[in-house]
């Protein structure tokens, strides 16, 4: 029955009023398993609570079959009641072997909290044996759980993703072990290792110190030895550690010095010997990192570790950092000092100087070059089983497009594969990177890459992706989510009909995609905006304010306030107005997010005079008094004459540090620094405006304190030099001016200038721009005047 009509067709004519004759037939027919299959999915699609009792016994009967079991579930799990899914926890989980498939069903739609962690380690305990090639869903769902799973910042609440590093655990300590006990990894459960580092990842990615409990650090251990010894399937997950672990100094420290002390237990028990040098774990590559930064923390230890092992093994780390560094000569000076107090020490640090191959460095390289053999020989035997699959699906297309047993929306193992198959060089940038569905034409043959195509556009309709703004935590970005950005950029791409043919729920759905690109924006979201204005700017308003609402109270904040400034300009002028409402009502944000809004506002056609009335609300208002020098910036771009004489009252009455740190802020911010501040209102740019300002800020930001920068080598900007820099900038912008107004203001800087030293070069800029204003085209007999009696005086 499930051949003859798809789960699209059922939703089309799924509806409530339906439920009575559908609880009928299935009361009628509940013993055969394809009927069930048909109106399970039925009932799912159209809600129809009424069938949820007769369909949780089904679920929980072992003797069904599979898909007639796992729709049920599917059904159970989504419109029953509490009372309905406890039951099927108590009893799925306890079932042995338990089918990989259903326990997906459960977890993919299972509340995110301890209940569900502690059913899910009996189930682990029960589920039938893992087979690497096997579609059963039951991985991708774990990991959706894991992105579901919140992270407890502070208080008694405990961190779920921890607790689930912990049910996981004992389950990876099982043995036998991969590689003999090299790699303290079980065989049998190897592939929940991607699970456990997606959690420990997202724990390190939020800085919580549950990272570093002893679960945690033994994930990160062993990940390392996982993949060097070649077993897992750990492509699934790709994790942020090798980057965040080195930026968390005390992670980093804490992880490598437990790594030295369970390879130190290891060979001890093994043959007796020691650990002094951290070449053994080393060679995992591991995630803890060491730069030019760090060499004299490691120093450190030599002369502070408690034991001499580890003063050796500290030594080793150090000498690594000085190799790697082209052995600068003070690095040298410092390990010859640290090692002078202890005979050992300095006897090693000789040998590194001047090394010979040890026997256990070659015992090592021996071991390693037999790995490489057996590694060849598993390669070649994955090319073997990926040649099978190939042709699998070259003979069967329709797998991709109609994965047996998934509902729309799910993700089927042989569409994650293509879509791997499909990524090119833009991988690391560009969610949309899995669109180039004709690259699978050479391998797969054209039917399946039509395949692909067909199921990435249908997928992307189905799939809802999580928003910020709905509570939905927003960790790693799930593959199932890639896939329907794919198929969504495959539609705009090909599609001449794209976006008109839409209907409002597709609208709606694409809308949601739009704050998952890694650089700004999909492509297509300008020509679906255009088309549904009024859709498009909903969306975004619902992500911005909730961001706002983040800046407000201090959390960390989604990016969309970022993106907006840098790569949709053509939506300031449809976001500005939200941006003043909601600045007009609310109080502090964090420094970047005023800084983002005020350039979508100056960018947004805002009136002049509703920017200086909210740069007058806020300057008003002491809960913003860090922010008032931006606000200044603003209000000076806006309605100059006021603003300025304002901005030198408030100068005068603080004092002179403060006065000048507020007037290097307000500088940079109206002129811009290395950040820049996009486009500007420039009202003020008069001569009398900037003349005014040039010498007020020249009053505050003192020319003789100017920092001098000038063939001193490489530097990084401060406040200070990017405001000695705006500050001279205003006088650029009014040398820049033509006519008498610009040649007065100069001439009078000739004698009012702060700086006397700056007076005779002011007198000569006024005469040379009187010289550039003579070399203008022919002027009427009144230009000649004005100019005469601005030269020769009245």
């Amino acid at each position: 029955m499930s051949g003859i009509m798809d789960n699209i067709d059922i939703e089309r004519i799924a509806s409530q009023d339906l439920g009575e004759d559908a609880l009928a037939l299935l009361e009628a027919h509940r013993d055969n398993d394809d009927v069930v299959f048909f109106l399970a999915r039925f009932a799912w699609q159209g809600e129809l609570r009424n069938c949820v009792p007769i369909l949780r016994a089904i679920a929980i009967d072992p003797g069904r079959g599979r898909y007639a079991r796992i729709a049920s579930a599917r059904t159970v799990m989504t419109l029953g009641g509490a009372d309905d899914i406890e039951e099927l926890w108590a009893a799925i989980p306890s079932e042995s072997p338990l089918d990989r498939r259903i326990l997906a069903e459960l977890v993919e739609h299972a509340d995110p909290d301890e209940q569900t962690l502690l059913s899910l380690g009996k189930a682990i305990a029960n589920l039938e044996p893992f087979e690497r090639f096997s579609v059963t869903g039951l991985e991708q769902a774990l990991h959706n759980l894991v992105d579901r799973l919140p992270i407890v910042r502070a208080g008694p609440v405990p961190q779920l993703l921890l607790r689930l590093v912990a049910i996981i655990t004992p389950f990876l300590e099982s043995e036998p072990y991969v590689e003999r006990g090299e790699c303290h990894v079980s065989e049998e459960y190897a592939w929940l290792m991607p699970i456990a580092l997606h959690a420990v990842d997202r724990l390190v990615a939020a800085r919580s110190p549950s990272a570093l409990a002893p679960e945690a650090l033994a994930i990160m251990r062993n990940m390392p030895a996982l993949r060097f010894w070649g077993q897992g399937d750990v492509n699934e997950y790709r994790e942020q550690l090798n980057a965040n672990v080195p930026r968390w100094k005390e992670l980093n420290d804490t992880l490598y010095w437990s790594s030295v002390a369970e390879r130190r237990a290891f060979l001890e028990s093994k043959d007796g010997k020691s650990l002094t040098d951290d070449w053994q774990v080393t060679f995992l590559h591991p995630f803890w990192g060491f730069a030019r930064e760090d060499f004299d923390r490691v120093v450190e230890w030599i002369a502070s570790r408690l034991l001499l092992d580890d003063r050796l093994v500290a030594l080793s780390r150090a000498f690594t950092l000085y190799r790697e560094h082209d052995r600068p000569e003070d690095w040298l000076g410092k390990l010859r000092t640290v090692c002078s107090d202890r005979e050992e020490l300095a006897d090693r640090l000789n040998e590194l100087l001047d090394p010979t191959p040890s026997p256990q460095v070659q015992k090592m390289e021996e071991e390693h070059r037999e790995y490489e053999r057996k590694r060849e020989a598993e390669e070649a035997e994955q090319a073997q089983m990926r040649s099978e699959w190939v042709e699998t699906l070259r003979a069967n297309p329709g797998r991709v497009t109609q994965p047996e047993g998934l509902a729309p929306g799910e993700f089927s193992r042989d569409q994650y594969y293509l879509m791997m198959s499909a990524r090119d060089e833009n991988s690391a940038f560009d969610r949309g990177y899995t669109a180039d569905w004709k690259s699978l034409e050479k391998e797969f043959g054209a039917a399946v890459a039509q395949a692909y195509r067909a199921a990435a556009i249908t997928h992307w309709r189905h799939y809802e992706p999580a928003l910020s703004s709905e509570g939905s935590e927003i960790g790693g970005t799930p593959y199932s989510l890639v896939f329907g950005m794919a198929g969504l950029a495959i539609e705009a791409a090909e599609e001449k009909s794209f976006p008109e043919s839409l209907s409002p729920a597709e609208v709606e759905r694409a809308l949601r995609y739009i704050t998952w690109e890694l650089n700004g924006f999909p492509d297509w979201f300008e020509t679906l905006y255009n088309a549904y204005p009024i859709q498009g700017l909903a969306a975004i308003r619902q992500e911005l304010v909730w961001e706002l609402e983040q800046r407000l109270s201090q959390r960390e904040p989604h990016h969309i306030l970022h993106d907006l400034v840098y790569h949709a300009p053509w939506l300031h002028q449809h976001t500005a107005p939200i941006l003043h409402d909601w600045l007009t009502a609310h109080a502090l944000i964090d420094d970047d997010g005023l800084r983002y809004a005020i350039v979508i506002m100056r960018a947004g056609s805002l009136p002049s005079a509703k920017l200086a009335a909210l740069a007058r609300q806020k300057i008003a208002s002491a809960a913003d008094a860090d922010q008032h020098a931006r606000w200044f910036a603003l209000w000076v771009d806006a309605d100059p004459a006021p603003a300025i004489d304002a901005l030198e009252d408030r100068l005068t009455i603080l004092a002179p540090e403060e006065a000048s740190m507020f007037a290097q802020r307000f500088i940079v911010d109206l002129m811009g620094g290395r950040h820049g501040t996009g486009p500007r209102l420039d009202a003020f740019r008069t001569a009398v405006h900037l003349k005014t300002l040039y010498v007020l800020m020249h009053r505050f930001i003192v020319a003789e304190d100017d920092i001098e920068r000038a063939g001193k080598g490489v530097y990084s900007p401060t406040l200070r030099d990017n405001a000695q820099e705006a500050r001279n900038q205003l006088f650029s912008l009014l040398s820049e001016i033509p006519g008498r107004a610009t040649y007065e203001a100069i001439a009078a800087l000739a004698e009012e200038h702060p700086a006397k030293g700056h007076r005779s070069w002011m007198r000569s800029q006024a005469r040379e721009r009187a010289i550039k204003d003579a070399d203008e085209p022919a002027w009427h007999d009144a230009k000649v005047w004005e100019i005469t009696e601005a030269v020769l005086g009245d």
